[in-house]
C-alpha cells in the first residue's frame, strides 16, 4: 500500500455541516466528538475529488470506484482519512493573529507524519499553568509579543491572557519550521510569516476556542412585505480562513475487473497521476456565497 500524506488551507470560510445544532447556533461544523477540534471528512474530500476528475477513464474509475449504482461491483484504490486540525487562526493584541495549535494536535500531526520518510521529527513543547495563567510557546523572532517583553511575558489571544514558555521556545521554533515548510513548500515568505506567527497553547485553551471561538453568521430569508419570513433566521458556524489541516491518502493495487480496456494504472502511478500537484478546489456548504475554498497540497510517500 501506497501513502501519501495531504495538507489543507482553508482560503474562505468552512462549513461541513453535521444537521441541526442543538444549541443556539443551529448548523455547527463538524467536529470530533472526542477532542471537539473541527475536522473535514475524507468522504467529502473524495467527493469533491472525484467530481474535478470525472473523465470516464480506467485510471479515474480504479482510483475512485465505479458509479454508485454500481457501487457493489468493485471498490475504489484510494482511500481518504478524515483532515483533522494542525492549526487555527485566532485573534492577537499584537501581531494580528495567531496561527494557534496545542500539544494534542501536534501529536496527531507528528504521528501522520512519522508514517512516512519524516523519522527526526521535534519534540512537542510542555506547558503548565502558572497559578491562574495559561502558558504557551512561541517561535524566535514572534511578532505575538509585546516589543521589548522578557520570558515573562504575557500574549493575548482573544480574550486570554497567556504567559510565554521562554524554556519551550526552541521546540516551538523547531515546529514552526517544520510546519511551515510543509504548508508552504515553495513560498518562503509565506514561510516567514507563519513562523512569526506560531504559537502552541495548553490542549484546554485550544478546545475552549474551538468550541466558543469559531466564527458564526446569521442568515435569513426577506418576504415579498421586506421582513424576515417566519421561521427563516438561522445562524450557521464555520472554520475561518487561514486554518491547517492535515491527512493522508492510502492507494492500494487497483481493484478494477479485467476487460478489454487498457488496464489501469499502479497504485504509485494513480497516486503520482490525482494526487500530486496543488489543487485549488470547494468543499461543504454555501458554494455560492464563496464558503469552503481551499487548497490541497500533498507531499510524502511509502510502502
Amino acid at each position: 500500500m501506497k501513502q501519501r500524506i495531504y495538507t489543507i488551507l482553508t482560503r474562505s470560510g468552512l462549513h461541513c455541516g453535521i444537521g441541526q445544532g442543538l444549541s443556539d447556533i443551529d448548523l455547527p461544523t463538524a467536529k470530533e466528538s472526542v477532542t471537539g477540534f473541527p475536522f473535514i471528512p475524507g468522504s467529502s474530500l473524495k467527493g469533491v475529488l472525484r467530481d474535478r476528475f470525472d473523465d470516464g477513464s480506467t485510471n479515474f474509475r480504479a482510483a475512485f470506484g465505479p458509479d454508485p449504482e454500481n457501487a457493489s461491483d468493485y471498490a475504489s484504490a484510494l482511500s481518504f482519512s478524515d483532515a483533522r486540525l494542525v492549526c487555527l487562526p485566532v485573534r492577537s493584541w499584537f501581531g494580528t493573529f495567531a496561527y494557534m495549535t496545542c500539544p494534542t494536535a501536534l501529536g496527531i500531526c507528528r504521528q501522520l507524519l512519522g508514517q512516512t520518510e519524516n523519522s527526526n521529527l521535534p519534540s512537542i513543547p510542555s506547558l503548565s499553568r502558572i497559578h491562574e495563567s495559561y502558558q504557551v510557546a512561541i517561535a524566535s523572532e514572534s511578532v505575538l509579543t509585546p516589543p521589548n517583553h522578557n520570558d515573562a511575558a504575557q500574549i493575548l489571544l482573544e480574550d486570554l491572557d497567556l504567559t510565554v514558555a521562554g524554556a519551550e521556545q526552541d521546540k516551538a521554533t523547531a515546529w514552526a519550521g517544520l510546519l511551515a515548510t510543509l504548508f508552504y513548500p515553495e513560498d518562503q515568505e509565506a514561510q516567514s510569516s507563519f513562523k512569526k506567527r506560531f504559537a502552541v497553547v495548553d490542549d484546554d485553551v485550544m478546545a475552549f476556542l474551538c468550541e466558543t471561538g469559531l466564527p458564526v453568521a446569521a442568515h435569513n430569508a426577506i418576504g415579498e412585505n421586506g421582513i424576515v419570513k417566519t421561521g427563516a433566521l438561522w445562524y450557521e458556524e464555520y472554520v475561518p480562513a487561514e486554518t491547517f489541516f492535515a491527512g493522508a491518502i492510502y492507494a492500494c493495487p487497483p481493484k478494477l475487473p479485467k476487460t478489454n480496456e487498457d488496464a489501469p494504472s499502479t497504485d504509485q502511478d494513480l497516486l503520482d497521476c490525482f494526487c500530486a500537484s496543488p489543487i485549488h478546489t470547494q468543499v461543504g456548504g454555501s458554494a455560492t456565497t464563496g464558503r469552503g475554498l481551499i487548497t490541497i497540497s500533498f507531499s510524502g510517500m511509502e510502502d
